[in-house]
């Protein structure tokens, strides 16, 4: 035996393959982005193990099924890249096998999930639906699923833990895993580790929240925008103001400038000090924030690093003022959000809504539906558009820095926190289904 040691491990052939082919090969394309699907070298490298290890593949076809390449999830991550495929027995899914290559490109891992929590039982429907819904004949047309984004951690060989933050849980069973150019691998080791540590998304906006209130509630923006903006929700046109901050600390608000009736342009170049936010009013509708408002705040921040806060006025359900904020508490995070869904292929110029079968559209409208047609718990004792309800969803779900936040009776402003998952529906006899969960911050 000859002992050699490497200062990095090989790269995956079929990976290093795949990726060099894309500049020149046409992408999997999805309504015009530049979504790719990392499908061929992951099935490549599951068969090559297979073939390669033919005891393990008749013990994982006995014991688990069959891996049904026909129908897969959408490929998810920036770096890393991960899918998930159904596995099949007798025309059932009963279990999915989840891969995940690393952003060296030099380490693969595989794991089962095969268990009775929510997150995988429903990720299992989503695969047996499609495929219940698919006829003989189609079935073995190829078919991405947009099912939920997947999380595991891993211990990989040398470099310690790695989180693959796409979801998390307990109870992944027999796995594989390896490395090198043709993917020989062991069989050894699958998905292991320990969850990362839960996300608190009050205590992460906390201070963002709290700089947010303290200026709504000062002199200045209660004169100059509060009173003025709370008057113009019935207006024809949206009305505008710019928000300063000087150096002492003090605030600086612009007079309110008329805009068009469903968009405008913020008069922050009437500032004399740092701009910090804004606030216009909706003309006759409701005041949450629709996702040109948040496109275009985020977009701002290249040219306006400081800008942290957007408040949004229009009529409550009860035709009422009512008042909504967003509020950047981490520009990096925001900016990433904007990377991973950028705006022409997230948002659309005529709804002012996020389009219906982007990825981000996809989750946005099944949140919105969910609290439309009942299928929610909510624990805020407030009254929300769906919309908002909505954006909370997407905000909290891809991490993006940003809160979503409406001002209660009192006028505090507090964070709107909004998650899909099963739930009882009330009033249904107990009756357990996935919806949105609703609540807000203290």
């Amino acid at each position: 035996m000859q002992e050699e040691k490497r200062t990095e491990r090989e790269k995956i052939e079929a990976f290093v393959r795949f990726e060099n082919n894309l500049t020149t090969q046409k992408n999997t394309q999805k309504n015009n982005s530049e979504y790719t699907s990392y499908h061929k070298p992951f099935k490549e490298i599951i068969q090559a193990f297979m073939n390669k290890n033919p005891a393990f593949a008749q013990k994982f076809q006995n014991e688990v099924g069959d891996i049904y390449f026909e129908i897969r999830s959408l490929t998810y991550g920036k770096t890393s890249k991960v899918i998930a495929y159904p596995i099949m027995k007798d025309d059932k899914v009963n279990a999915f096998l989840i891969g995940v290559i690393n952003p060296q490109r030099d380490w693969v891992n595989f794991t089962v999930a095969k268990d009775d929590t929510p997150e995988v039982q429903r990720i299992i429907s989503k695969f047996q639906n499609y495929y219940n819904s698919a006829s003989i004949t189609s079935r073995s047309r190829e078919k991405e699923q947009a099912i939920e984004e997947i999380v595991i951690v891993v211990d990989s060989p040398g470099q310690g833990p790695i989180t693959f933050p796409y979801v998390d849980h307990n109870g992944f069973g027999s796995g594989m895993s390896g490395g090198g150019p043709s993917y020989g691998g062991t069989g050894s080791g699958g998905g292991g580790g320990q969850a990362p540590p839960a996300r608190n998304p009050c205590k992460e906006a906390e201070s963002s929240m709290s700089d947010a209130n303290t200026i709504l509630k000062s002199g200045e923006v209660q004169k100059k925008m509060d009173l003025a903006l709370k008057g113009k929700i019935q207006a024809s046109n949206e009305w505008t103001v710019a928000i300063g901050e000087k150096p002492n600390g003090d605030f600086e608000v612009t007079e309110a400038v008329e805009q068009n009736a469903d968009k405008g342009t913020i008069p922050s170049s009437q500032l004399k000090n740092t701009y910090i936010g804004d606030g216009h009013s909706h003309s006759g509708s409701r005041g949450n924030p629709s996702g040109g408002d948040l496109y275009s705040m985020i977009t701002s921040l290249n040219d306006s690093p400081n800008l942290k806060y957007r408040f949004v006025y229009g009529n409550s359900s009860e035709g009422t003022a009512e008042v909504y904020a967003l509020v950047i508490s981490d520009a990096s995070l925001a900016k990433e959000f904007l990377k991973q869904f950028s705006k022409d292929q997230n948002y659309d110029t005529q709804s002012r809504s996020f389009k219906d079968e982007s990825l981000l559209g996809t989750e946005f409208y099944k949140a919105k539906k969910y609290y439309s047609s009942g299928t929610f718990t909510d624990t805020s004792d407030e009254d929300y558009d769906s919309r908002a309800v909505a954006m909370a969803y997407i905000l909290d779900k891809y991490n993006a820095g940003i809160s979503i936040a409406k001002a209660d009776a009192n006028g505090n402003l507090k964070r709107i926190n909004a998650e899909i998952s099963e739930i009882t529906i009330p009033y249904s006899g107990g009756k357990v289904k996935e919806g949105v969960k609703i609540s807000k911050c203290p």
